[in-house]
C-alpha cells in the first residue's frame, strides 16, 4: 500500500490554509522561494509546486523560468579576417608550402598559382604566412550561408546596377529621340496632304509618346507660320 507519511493532519491543513489566506489578504508576510525573492500568494497550487522530478523540497518557481543554455560559438560580428598576413621570411624554412614557401598551408592546400620551379627550389619570392584563427563554431554557425557576410559588399552590386540603369536610360533617350526626328515630314502644307491621302490621319501612333505623325506635321506648320 502507498505510505501516508506526506499528508497533514486536520489540523496542520487548516492552519496550512489560514496561512494562505492571510497572505492573500495581506496580513501575513509572502513567502520567500530559496533565492529571496517573494512568491505571489495568488499563483495557483499546480503552477507553485514543482514536479517531483523537479523539485528541490524548498518552495521555488525555478521551474517555471527558462534557463536558457550558455551560448557557444561566435557572434555576427566575428569571422575570419581575411587577407590579414603575419610575417614574412626571406628564404625558405623546412616544412613550409613547397610551392609559395608559407608555413601556414600545405603544398595540396595552396592556393597560389603553381611555378614551374616552387620556392623550395629557387628560395625567392616568399609568400607571407596566414592570419590563422580559431573560432568554437556549433553546429548553425557552420552551417550559416550568411555567417561572416558583410552588407558593404551589396553596395557595389547596387552601384553596377545603377550604372546600367543610367546606360538604359541614355539608349532609350536617344531611340526616341530618332523616332521622332524621323517621323517628321517636312510638308509646310498638312491640307493638302490629307486631301491628296499622302498622310492619313492618327498613323504611326507612338505608344511610349502618344503623340501621332499628324500631330507632328501640324506643330511643325504653326511653327513655320508664326
Amino acid at each position: 500500500m502507498a505510505s501516508h507519511t506526506n499528508r497533514l493532519s486536520r489540523e496542520d491543513f487548516h492552519k496550512q490554509k489560514e496561512l494562505e489566506q492571510a497572505r492573500k489578504d495581506g496580513t501575513a508576510a509572502p513567502e520567500k522561494d530559496e533565492d529571496g525573492a517573494e512568491i505571489n500568494p495568488h499563483i495557483p497550487q499546480y503552477i507553485a509546486q514543482a514536479p517531483w522530478y523537479l523539485s528541490s523540497g524548498r518552495p521555488s518557481l525555478r521551474h517555471q523560468r527558462l534557463n536558457k543554455p550558455q551560448q557557444t560559438g561566435v557572434s555576427l560580428d566575428q569571422w575570419y579576417k581575411r587577407g590579414k598576413t603575419t610575417t614574412q621570411a626571406t628564404k625558405y624554412r623546412k616544412g613550409a608550402c613547397e610551392n609559395c614557401g608559407a608555413m601556414t598551408h600545405s603544398t595540396k592546400d595552396c592556393t597560389e598559382r603553381p611555378r614551374k620551379r616552387g620556392a623550395k627550389w629557387t628560395g625567392s619570392d616568399i609568400k607571407p604566412d596566414e592570419y590563422l584563427q580559431a573560432f568554437d563554431l556549433d553546429y548553425d554557425s557552420k552551417r550559416d550561408r550568411w555567417n561572416g557576410y558583410d552588407p558593404k559588399y551589396h553596395s557595389e552590386v547596387i552601384r553596377k546596377f545603377e550604372l546600367l540603369e543610367d546606360e538604359r536610360k541614355k539608349i532609350r533617350e536617344k531611340e526616341l529621340k530618332e523616332k521622332v526626328e524621323n517621323s517628321v515630314v517636312d510638308s509646310p502644307n498638312v491640307d493638302e496632304d490629307l486631301e491628296d491621302g499622302k498622310v492619313v490621319p492618327f498613323q504611326k501612333l507612338d505608344v511610349k509618346t502618344r503623340t501621332t505623325v499628324r500631330d507632328l506635321r501640324i506643330r511643325k506648320t504653326l511653327l513655320n507660320i508664326y
